[in-house]
């Protein structure tokens, strides 16, 4: 019961961090019916291509040597069953490879496609649960189990209605095949063969390309997640968001006393007067401008104020400057060219003061 509760609550889709779990343990959407899609493709193909001629015409070539009973093949002795195995495997091979290779070749391109790159050892670890009976008999009746019984059944009625199909157009040639040659049933098998592979194919394609949809579905509801797994994943990737705002709080509170501590070193304090204060460094003969040693407004502007009376650096009011180097230039910036003239009147007044106070 509890654990039909869980399943009912899992309501959001799963997030990108679970989808990617599941992947590198190997839970990707897995559909066997394009590949047995593929191979009635490749076998029906045969025929388009001239494989079939080739695989036929090389057959008779292996009956006609096996069967002639040369001396080399009658030598009873190790090179000669050697030799006898060797031109064996040669003549398989080249009757096989060609229909093996292009169905491992598709078979790993369409798997690529429908579960993208996976690479995982985690399927292979041994598992108690995937040898213990009643796991089994639990996957067996389960609703997944249903599923994939319905599915095998439904395949199996349309595949033997395709053919049937096939069957009932081909069986009066067979019939009257009595009154063929050898060479024209041949013929009429191979296109029969072929005729009933490529149908069987497209009905494949249709049934596989459905079931990667319903794998796909299946997968993504497996991974479904309820509210609290996925508050829970935040905390674990993103962290409280508690302990967030304090260490923002915490980095804000060091960033203003790094500030603070620069006031001493300003050649003026702009004034709004009460609302904002922004603390200026020029270096006479360099090269920048005048550059923001601390800002801020309301209580910290006071701060910034008091420090400024404390150490005796000068300060001016002019409220239009003071709000625009406040709201325009960051902290440890220089000030924009606009506000060059307005800045260079008051630091000019500053410096004269100095020089006649020396």
């Amino acid at each position: 019961m509890a654990e039909e509760q869980d399943k009912s609550q899992q309501t959001e889709d799963a997030s990108p961090k679970r989808i990617e779990d599941a992947r590198k343990k190997g839970q990707v959407p897995i559909s066997r019916e394009p590949s047995t899609a593929i191979a009635f493709l490749v076998f029906s193909g045969i025929g388009i291509t001239g494989v079939a001629a080739f695989t036929g015409d090389r057959m008779l070539q292996m009956t006609q040597h096996y069967l002639s009973a040369t001396p080399s093949m009658l030598r009873a002795d190790g090179p000669g069953v050697q030799s006898l195995l060797a031109d064996i495997c040669v003549d398989m091979a080249a009757l096989i490879l060609p229909i093996i290779v292009p169905m491992l070749i598709l078979g790993v391109i369409a798997t690529y496609v429908i579960t993208g790159p996976v690479f995982t050892f985690e399927t292979l670890k041994p598992k108690f649960s995937k040898v213990n009976p009643m796991s089994g008999l639990k996957r067996m009746f389960s609703t997944k189990g249903l599923a994939e019984f319905l599915k095998s059944l439904i395949k199996l009625c349309v595949i033997s209605l395709t053919c049937w199909l096939v069957m009932s157009d081909i069986l009066p040639h067979f019939i009257g095949a009595g009154r063929l040659q050898v060479e024209e049933i041949t013929l009429l098998g191979i296109n029969s063969v072929l005729h009933l592979s490529a149908l069987t194919a497209l009905v494949f394609f249709f049934i596989a390309m459905a079931d990667v949809l319903y794998q796909r579905w299946e997968h993504a509801k497996g991974l479904r997640m309820s509210k609290k797994e996925l508050r829970d994943e935040n905390k674990d990737t993103e962290g409280d968001p508690f302990i967030k705002a304090k260490i923002r709080q915490l980095q804000q509170e060091m960033a203003r006393r790094r500030m603070m501590s620069d006031v001493p070193k300003a050649d003026v304090v702009i004034t709004n007067p009460t609302h904002f204060a922004v603390a200026l460094k020029y270096e006479p003969g360099g090269l920048g401008a005048p550059r923001v040693l601390a800002k801020g407004k309301g209580v910290i502007a006071q701060k910034i104020k008091e420090i400024a009376r404390e150490n005796g650096i000068p300060m001016r009011e002019n409220r239009p400057l003071a709000r625009s180097l406040y709201k325009s230039v960051k902290i440890g910036h220089e000030i924009p060219e606009d506000l060059y003239e307005a800045v260079a009147v008051i630091l000019a007044e500053i410096f004269r003061m100095k020089a006649a106070h020396y």
